[in-house]
């Protein structure tokens, strides 16, 4: 029985290890309709690509992207997606917007990282004509 729970406990460190190796960094920078979303990795050489996902609560994400591995010989990645949709939604109380990044791997296996909220500046202009244009969808 030890040994079982040994075993558990070590695969639930590793995969917490590894969890935190694929995204090093990532961040969040608001602007004016836009939100900036900065992330960097390791060694690509078993990933597929990330998703990137938002929403309007930290318990309901969906995709807004889908960026490629470079799988490049660096040893280091840096990418960036520049989310301009984000006026498309309205939020009680304000203008917090949740983002994370789904890492996916060749084997087919995924990690999340760590949920980053961020508050963007958003043209009353273009929330008006976003909710316009939501109607006749």
């Amino acid at each position: 029985m030890r040994i079982g729970i040994c075993s558990g406990i070590f695969l639930v460190a590793a995969s917490l290890a590894f969890a935190d190796a694929v995204i090093k960094k990532f961040n969040l920078y608001p602007g004016y309709n836009q939100v900036t979303v900065t992330w960097e990795t390791g060694d690509e050489g078993k990933i597929k690509g990330y998703e990137i996902q938002r929403g309007i609560s930290a318990t309901a994400l969906n995709r807004v992207a889908y960026v490629s591995a470079k799988k490049t010989p660096e040893q280091t990645h840096k990418y960036e997606y520049i989310d301009k949709t984000v006026f498309k939604q309205t939020t009680e109380g304000g203008r917090t917007y949740y983002y994370r990044i789904k890492t996916e791997f060749s084997d087919g296996t995924k990690n999340l990282s760590k949920i980053e909220s961020v508050s963007p500046t958003i043209s009353s202009a273009r929330q008006t004509w976003g909710s316009i244009k939501a109607m006749f969808r």
